[in-house]
């Protein structure tokens, strides 16, 4: 995916919007309180020259006692000294705001002018109609390079109207004060946001170029590279961000390995249900195919031979029993257990077992011992506990030499119950060690008139002790075959 707009690019580009909009609206705002600033010593200086030159003119009046029409017959000499006196240019108007004087203040002497002057008549004239119609104002004009201020009022003494007295003042100083200040704050504005993208172009640089990283790193992993090494030493969130990046990958890894695992549980569970169905109509078709080889000969109409009948009876019903015990194997085995695990005593079980099956020992001079601590408790199901015992017992007595002793011990090992079941045997299969707890395995016949094994009995056990979280194991010493068991005691 190509990234059009990447981070620090929309960083730096809202950053300069944002600078450039603060910039135009603080130099509007500087500029705009630098003209009321400018406006409002114009204002209190032309208030104080107005008071000044209106007190002025009516000392002079009363001094030359001059009376009628003062701005036609002598306004010459009043305008050349209200203008050195104030040192501004002074023009007198007459009541209909006629010109009649101007007088123009130079470095070392007045002019006095009959016609208004350039700079008067370049200047706006909204000041003179507003003092025609008994205002006082003024209007700032921007001349060529000059700020020019005129400020025209009309002059009443003592009720009487004399005319329209016009103050013209250059203030070319103070708006040139005013730019110099907003170009100044400008420069330095620009100044500082140059420092200030500087800046910002390096801590973006350094925000982003760390993330890149973590982007190539998330990559390699959504790849399946799950070694893939990230160092980021910010010490700031990114760096954070990398420890997370590291603990996420560590869990993908662990929960790949689960899932890996289970995978091969599944199939390795797969493959032995297949192997144990395959096993199932092995075994069943044996018997079943002597039942009906039997069945096909007893139903000819020629058979007629008393001896081969007793005979195919005999088969027919022992390997009718052998279905019927492999079967009920078979339905034992697929039950789903759903009972609650409770607080089983083994030596109770054991000691019960051994009495209970002594009987059938004793009828082949087989006597069996137990020895076991008090109160072993574990957690189980009482009677699939009672089935695995009994079972193995029962292999001892079916398998074992005649005139021996079955030895049985019950103890606790590191927080386990260990169950042992010995018994001697004269002559061992090898192949017992490692296929005893394989379906229809049989290792050997037994000589003794108990019931014949269909090869289940271990393989149910094991998926039993295997159910209570525990282990069986088989093996043979001097003659001794031991069957141990470990499981998890009662906490």
């Amino acid at each position: 995916m190509v990234r059009k707009w990447t981070i620090q690019r929309k960083f730096l580009l809202g950053f300069l919007l944002i600078f450039s909009i603060s910039l135009l609206l603080l130099n509007a705002f500087i500029s705009n309180m630098l003209n009321k600033n400018s406006e409002n010593i114009i204002k209190a200086e032309m208030e104080n020259t107005q008071q000044y030159s209106r007190e002025y003119i009516k000392q002079h009046l009363l001094l030359k006692n001059l009376t009628g029409d003062v701005f036609s017959h002598s306004g010459n000499s009043l305008v050349q000294e209200l203008s050195e006196n104030l040192r501004s240019n002074v023009t007198l108007y007459d009541i209909e705001g006629n010109f009649l004087y101007e007088a123009i203040d130079e470095q070392e002497y007045v002019i006095v002018n009959t016609k208004p002057s350039k700079r008067l008549e370049e200047s706006s004239g909204h000041d003179l109609q507003l003092a025609l119609n008994n205002k006082s104002a003024y209007t700032i004009n921007q001349i060529d390079n000059e700020w020019v201020v005129n400020f025209s009022y009309p002059l009443y003494i003592n009720g009487e109207h004399y005319g329209i007295i016009r103050l013209t003042k250059d203030y070319s100083a103070l708006f040139a004060s005013n730019q110099k200040v907003l170009t100044s704050l400008t420069y330095f504005t620009l100044v500082l946001f140059t420092v200030i993208f500087l800046f910002s172009y390096i801590l973006s640089r350094k925000i982003t170029k760390p993330l890149s990283k973590v982007t190539e790193a998330f990559s390699e992993v959504a790849r399946g590279k799950y070694d893939t090494e990230l160092q980021i030493n910010t010490g700031d969130e990114i760096e954070e961000l990398n420890d997370r990046f590291h603990e996420m990958k560590e869990q993908i890894k662990e929960q790949i390995a689960v899932i890996t695992e289970e995978k091969e549980k599944v199939e390795k569970l797969e493959k032995t249900r297949r192997e144990f169905f395959n096993n199932v109509t092995h075994e069943l078709k044996t018997p079943l195919t002597t039942i009906s080889g039997y069945s096909q000969i007893l139903s000819d109409e020629d058979f007629n031979d008393p001896i081969f009948l007793k005979k195919a009876a005999e088969r027919i019903k022992k390997e009718s029993d052998r279905l019927h015990e492999m079967v009920v194997d078979v339905i034992e085995l697929s039950k789903q257990t759903n009972y609650d695990v409770e607080k089983v005593d083994v030596s109770h079980l054991i000691k019960q077992l051994c009495e209970d099956l002594q009987m059938n020992a004793t009828k082949y001079g087989m006597s069996i011992t137990y020895d076991t601590e008090p109160s072993l408790f574990i957690i189980g199901i009482e009677n699939q506990l009672l089935e695995v015992i009994m079972n193995l017992i029962d292999n001892a007595i079916k398998y074992g030499e005649n005139h021996s002793t079955i030895q049985i011990v019950a103890y606790e090992q590191s927080n386990r119950a260990m169950i042992k079941v010995s018994n001697h045997c004269k002559t061992f299969n090898p192949a017992i060690l490692e296929n005893a707890f394989e379906p229809f395995f049989r290792g050997g016949q037994s000589t003794k008139a108990e019931k014949g094994s269909t090869g289940l009995g271990l393989y149910i056990c094991k998926q039993i002790v295997h159910e209570h979280g525990g282990t069986i194991a088989i093996e043979e010493k001097n003659g001794v075959i031991t069957l141990t068991i470990s499981l998890p005691l009662w906490q």
